[in-house]
């Protein structure tokens, strides 16, 4: 187990003597975890980050890290009757990062999960994702039939089956995220919002094709909440979460306007077929959504606040999934070694 020094002494001081839960954030370092561990943080919640930094080169928030691979079970196994509660973040997020390497989505996706849930008896908060409903005009709910289009959807997809036999497993089915997550972890740019947002400032334009797909879309820092909501909470099973149903093409129209750029149509199919809008009535019910806060307005202009001050760009590889993890491939540094 590797600890920095300074980042476990800060860490101690700013815990104090809570004992009931103490969490450990696994994939912590990431996208979403950067915003849930600054919550937890602020709630003064005992937590550990496990990660791998996949898309890091250091890790600088002044909390307890491990640095660890989610297949190294022995090192897993070592630390997990530790805490009373993991929150699984770790994967291969999106369909061309997972469409990289069949083997190595199912390794990092899949068979971790299903170790987990043979070797801890605690409570497991897992990151599933909506992209499971796959397409469809009706609206959503969790009992709605899934038709996962892609192979990061069938493998989260897969991982519901296995995690709801559990006795005490909540999983979010996640709409698409958007947004600053926190001061550490990097932006994500291959995300609808963020891109779109970015390309509008660049480019006095935006350009889309269709537009009458729906998708559901959340604040990365709302994701978060629902995961700390979730600690203490009695739910089980599988909750949608989403804050927002919207259309593509009023998306444009809503980051047009806060931008100032011009809207246009193209001719050039889109590739992507999915189309669904959820229901999150069951999370409202549980209280999973209590404290959610952001909507797209404010994501929007948070990207157009990067994009026009040059404090973060789109075009880098490290910001979108699938350009950082074929390029560490094509270095020959293969990731997660079979």
């Amino acid at each position: 187990m590797l600890h920095c020094g300074l980042s476990l002494l800060l860490y101690k001081n700013y815990m104090g003597n809570n004992n009931k839960i103490k969490v450990l954030v696994v994939g912590g370092a990431g996208y979403i975890g950067g915003a849930v561990t600054d919550i937890l943080i602020a709630k003064k919640i005992p937590f550990s980050v496990y990660d791998k930094l996949v898309y890091e080169h250091q890790y600088l928030k002044p909390v307890d890290f491990i640095y660890g691979d989610i297949r190294d079970y022995k090192k897993l196994k070592s630390i997990l009757s530790k805490y009373t509660h993991v929150i699984w973040l770790a994967a291969i997020v999106g369909d061309p990062g997972c469409q990289i390497d069949e083997w190595m989505t199912r390794a990092v996706n899949v068979e971790p999960v299903k170790w987990l849930t043979k070797n801890y008896k605690g409570r497991i908060l897992f990151a599933s994702t909506c992209s499971v409903y796959g397409k469809s005009n009706s609206m959503l709910t969790e009992s709605s039939p899934t038709n996962p289009l892609s192979l990061y959807a069938r493998s989260k997809l897969e991982v519901e089956s296995v995690l709801v036999k559990h006795p005490n497993v909540l999983m979010y089915r996640i709409g698409t995220a958007y947004g600053v997550s926190d001061y550490h972890a990097r932006v994500r740019m291959d995300l609808a919002v963020n891109l779109l947002s970015f390309k509008a400032i660049d480019e006095g334009k935006l350009t889309y094709f269709g537009g009458t797909q729906w998708r559901p879309f959340i604040h990365v820092k709302d994701i978060a909440m629902a995961f700390v909501n979730g600690l203490d909470n009695s739910a089980k099973g599988i909750y949608n979460l989403t804050t927002e149903n919207c259309q593509i093409q009023d998306l444009a129209k809503r980051i047009g306007n806060l931008t100032k750029s011009k809207i246009e149509t193209t001719e050039q199919p889109f590739q992507d077929e999915r189309n669904y809008h959820v229901n999150t009535d069951k999370a409202k019910r549980a209280g999973l959504l209590n404290g959610l806060k952001y909507n797209l307005e404010h994501g929007i202009k948070e990207m157009a606040l990067l994009a026009s001050s040059n404090r973060a760009s789109s075009k880098e590889p490290i910001h979108h999934n699938e350009k950082h993890l074929a390029g560490l491939m094509k270095d020959g540094k293969k990731i997660w070694s079979k």
